[in-house]
């Protein structure tokens, strides 16, 4: 079965049940409750892309019984919307067992199920609700951040999915922050809508791809205009705004995090990842998040349009 299966009016109801306990205990208590997951579930990698730490990263990874007691520990904790995420998880291998046997058992437990990919392996058969292809500009931007011929290899993989079914992760850096145009027309009509974030520094500042929060501004902007003028930014008008501020509000308490070797830790993505500095995220996912559990009615639209 193709990603994204079309949802119907009943599938959207069925989301808003699921999601309207955690809210009404977020806004009635301030707890919040585990809603959304990033499960790395390998550090191993096809690209060596200058802007990831990842692939650089050893350690274990699990068997499928290990994968299959780490989903249900999420799914105990109360998350609804897993991401699976890597390195690249679609190089993820127990035997026999491949990333399709990961998801099929993911989907019993959660309703919503996604993917982050590189886009240079075939994902069209894959049962997911939403996937996330990683996009750094057009051909030569992006092939100076991810190799030679990798910008041919997803777009090849784009086009057989097809406009509706994939979004495009764009991370934005001082490598490509004057490009920021040229990706997003370009994917006007070939892509179902772009999630832009910056860059985070892992290994701290000074660092030559971070863009600091001033340098942002202009760049949000144009990201606001560019949905105005009807291209495919999928983040809220609400969560770009937002975004402009040095630091802003964000729930981490909404957050599980789970790596490859199985271990789970609640709170800010980077835990286990690197040092957490507020003031340098650019994460906008989490600022999206946080946005719609205070309450933001446009994102609530813009997470429920993306994941289901």
């Amino acid at each position: 079965m193709s990603i994204n299966r079309d949802p119907s009016a009943y599938s959207r109801v069925k989301s808003i049940r699921y999601f309207s306990g955690p809210f009404l205990k977020r806004l009635i208590t301030g707890n919040s409750v585990p809603t959304l997951s990033g499960y790395k579930i390998t550090n191993r990698c096809n690209l060596k892309c200058v802007h990831c730490p990842y692939w650089k990263r050893n350690g274990d990874e699990l068997d499928f019984g290990g994968v299959k007691k780490t989903l249900a520990a999420l799914k105990g904790m109360g998350v609804r919307i897993l991401i699976i995420e890597g390195g690249e998880p679609l190089l993820w291998r127990d035997g026999k067992k491949t990333i399709a046997h990961v998801i099929e058992e993911a989907r019993k437990l959660f309703p919503s199920v996604c993917i982050t990919t590189n886009g240079t392996l075939p994902f069209r058969e894959l049962d997911l609700d939403r996937v996330w292809v990683s996009l750094d500009g057009t051909q030569k931007v992006h092939d100076s951040v991810r190799g030679q011929g990798v910008f041919s290899m997803v777009w090849e993989n784009l086009e057989k999915e097809g406009r509706r079914n994939a979004y495009i992760s764009f991370t934005i850096s001082q490598l490509n922050k004057e490009f920021v145009s040229d990706l997003i027309t370009t994917l006007k009509g070939r892509a179902a809508g772009v999630t832009a974030q910056f860059y985070y520094p892992y290994s701290g500042l000074p660092d030559p791809l971070f863009v600091s929060p001033l340098e942002r501004v202009p760049i949000l902007d144009q990201l606001i205009q560019l949905k105005r003028d009807r291209y495919p930014v999928a983040n809220s008008f609400s969560s770009l705004n937002d975004m402009k501020k040095t630091k802003w509000t964000c729930y981490d308490g909404l957050l599980a995090n789970a790596e490859p070797d199985g271990r789970i830790s609640r709170g800010c993505y980077l835990n286990n990842r690197g040092p957490s500095k507020c003031e340098r995220c650019g994460f906008s996912a989490h600022n999206e998040i946080s946005l719609a559990f205070r309450g933001n009615i446009e994102s609530i639209v813009t997470g429920l349009k993306i994941f289901f």
